[in-house]
């Protein structure tokens, strides 16, 4: 008999993963080998053949073989990075792969033993993540074995999870997902069923591992003080160090104060082995973290400002990421909001958009539920294209709401032009060139003589369910089309208006 086969979700975080799916009607977070629900994304490669993942790389990090490990690949997925290991190189999108793979087996080992299988998959991105960055992850899911049916923005994913386990009527959510490395700031409005976001905010100033690395570096200057120990000049002995530091972050979200024991090998004619001791508190830990809840009260008023929404029109508050758990952050959140609003507790953080991603994975196969839970993401950047004087023209503005598809006319900007560039832009301030950022170009020639402002050049703009950017323009005198897919490694960064590569094009 045929097992019977199930679709997963996973949470593909920058620091750590999930992965679960929604068995019996009940959201299932699959362990790995070790009983943990969270896998961190690190890589070990220990041969050509063999790469270790999660917990097992992560040691590495604190021996002589930490050149063989690779830490968080999702910081650069969508670039040109490359990690060499021993004779081999490896892209960000080659790591997240292997990564991939390891919560396809978690699941498949979990999954096997009530007969079922895994074939379609929901993934999870960040909410500011760009249309590379997004088509890298689910060209990486598809190359993983996956049929990716939806790559969802995180603050919908975990607003998914919240209205699995709540009757949603109308609801005003402020999505708070703080991860390891960026904080984004998520305002939802919720009507009939219906995901609408309202504004966004995101940076990558703030994370758990910031928080991490404040505490370890005052740490480093307690015990610096009471042994002489240079942490700054031994990258083992700074690696333990941050690994206490994230238990005393963590221990200080529970508890007023805690005793904070390193060990430590005593140099000399006899080298013995001690422990350094320091007593932090809660208000401590508060004081030594104080610009990174500077950062996150900023971050969170300018979701308001860019959206021009008041703070009082939040009602339910949905934490994300377990450094959501400090104390500190959801006492701030309850200043800048409303007194009557309330901050959903039913979901563990560190599970919330993994939770979100397995109910949405369970309802791939019924329409009917997915119509009633319809997702409404908005992009993050301004797309566009430059014309013939170094500006950006904005085709999709910020903000807009997708699957969605746009088509603008242009025109060329001089007299008997043979072709033109079409420059393909993405911007948070359209009006500032110095935040542009390339994403390809396409070239149209072989036009024939004619006067500027003649030809109409019909260029068109369509983004998927997975948030992943198509433009495809009409040529004006042939009606042929040509299109482009924005592709990993187009990304260049940004530039001035002295680098700028579109020409000849104008808007109508």
């Amino acid at each position: 008999m045929e097992r019977k086969q199930v679709a997963i979700g996973i949470d593909l975080g920058t620091t750590t993963s999930l992965a679960g799916c929604l068995l019996k009607g009940v959201p299932i977070i699959f362990p790995n080998e070790r009983g943990n629900l969270l896998t961190p994304c690190i890589v070990a490669f220990r041969s050509r053949q063999t790469a270790w993942v999660g917990e097992l790389a992560r040691n590495l990090l604190t021996s002589r073989k930490r050149n063989q490990v690779v830490v968080y690949p999702m910081r650069y997925i969508g670039t040109e990075k490359v990690y060499a290991i021993g004779d081999r190189e490896y892209s960000p999108s080659e790591v997240l792969l292997i990564i991939l793979r390891k919560l396809r087996d978690i699941a498949a080992k979990y999954l096997k033993i009530r007969g079922n299988r895994i074939r379609k998959v929901i993934l999870t991105a960040p909410a500011h993540f760009n249309d590379t960055q997004r088509l890298a992850i689910v060209r990486a899911g598809k190359h993983a074995g996956f049929d990716v049916v939806r790559l969802v923005s995180e603050p919908v994913a975990a607003a998914a999870a919240h209205g699995f386990l709540n009757t949603f009527g109308e609801e005003r959510l402020l999505v708070f997902d703080l991860g390891g490395l960026t904080l984004d700031i998520t305002l939802i409005e919720v009507a009939d069923g219906s995901f609408y976001i309202r504004g966004t905010s995101s940076t990558d100033l703030v994370g758990g591992i910031r928080f991490d690395e404040m505490l370890a570096r005052f740490l480093a200057g307690k015990f610096e003080e009471i042994c002489g120990a240079n942490f700054s000049e031994d990258t083992v002995l700074y690696q333990n160090l941050l690994h206490v530091a994230e238990k005393t972050k963590i221990d200080l979200s529970f508890v007023e104060d805690t005793e904070v024991l390193f060990p430590y090998l005593l140099s000399g004619s006899s080298p013995k082995k001690t422990y350094l001791n320091v007593r932090i508190n809660r208000t401590q830990f508060e004081k030594i973290t104080a610009p990174l809840f500077e950062q996150i009260r900023k971050t969170v008023m300018d979701a308001f400002k860019r959206s021009s929404i008041v703070p009082g029109w939040v009602s339910t508050v949905i934490m994300s990421g377990g450094c959501s758990r400090i104390p500190r952050i959801k006492d701030m959140l309850l200043e800048i909001l409303s007194p009557g609003v309330q901050v959903e507790n039913h979901i563990p953080p560190e599970q919330t958009v993994a939770i979100g991603a397995s109910v949405l994975s369970g309802i791939i196969d019924d329409p009917e539920r997915l119509s009633q839970l319809e997702l409404q993401n908005i992009t993050s950047y301004h797309l566009g294209l430059e014309d013939n004087d170094g500006n950006m023209v904005v085709v999709i503005p910020r903000g807009n709401t997708y699957p969605c598809e746009v088509t603008r006319t242009f025109t060329t900007a001089e007299d008997n032009e043979d072709e033109a560039v079409i420059h393909i832009l993405q911007s948070k301030d359209p009006e500032n060139s110095r935040s542009y950022q390339s994403l390809g170009q396409i070239t149209l020639d072989k036009l024939p003589p004619a006067r500027a402002g003649e030809p109409n050049i019909k260029i068109t703009f369509a983004i998927d369910e997975y948030g992943v950017l198509k433009v495809s323009v009409k040529h004006p005198f042939t009606k042929e089309s040509t299109e482009t897919i924005i592709k990993t490694g187009q990304w260049k960064g940004a530039f001035t208006k002295p680098e700028r590569r579109g020409t000849g094009l104008r808007v109508l």
